[in-house]
């Protein structure tokens, strides 16, 4: 008689993946950009509802800015008005101040001293975050 064997397929076993998702690691914190200018501001005149003040920028950082941009945010809604030695546009409380043709140029070490006029409302306290290219100021 002859035999027959029968082969049987026995399921596969499977082991439970224990795998582990792994995680992207948290992104490094971005760069503290040091300070890069030294800011002094001076009211050199005032009235009623007006002043006149300057700004002296100076570039404490290793490269030569040019063109070269200064910006600061007024804290009680001064505007300005008029100004020299730079070019000056203004949106709400962010004031920005843009090289002229004559003055393109900062070198490092090298200082620019902008003025303006200005009209208040409430009162005048000194600007604050003084920038220059992006980068913070010391006030002085």
């Amino acid at each position: 008689m002859p035999t027959v064997l029968r082969q049987t397929s026995a399921a596969p076993t499977t082991t439970p993946s224990t795998t582990t998702k792994k995680t992207a690691a948290p992104p490094p914190p971005p760069p503290v950009v040091s300070s890069a200018c030294s800011v002094r501001y001076a009211v050199t005149d005032q009235w009623d509802n007006g002043f006149t003040a300057g700004v002296s920028v100076t570039n404490t950082g290793s490269r030569t800015l040019s063109p070269w941009t200064v910006t600061w945010t007024f804290t009680a809604g001064q505007r300005v008005t008029h100004s020299w030695n730079g070019d000056f546009s203004q949106s709400g409380s962010r004031v920005t101040m843009k090289a002229v043709s004559y003055n393109l140029t900062l070198a490092p070490g090298a200082t620019v001293d902008i003025g303006f006029n200005g009209a208040f409302d409430h009162g005048n306290p000194s600007p604050s975050g003084f920038t220059l290219d992006g980068a913070s100021c010391e006030t002085r």
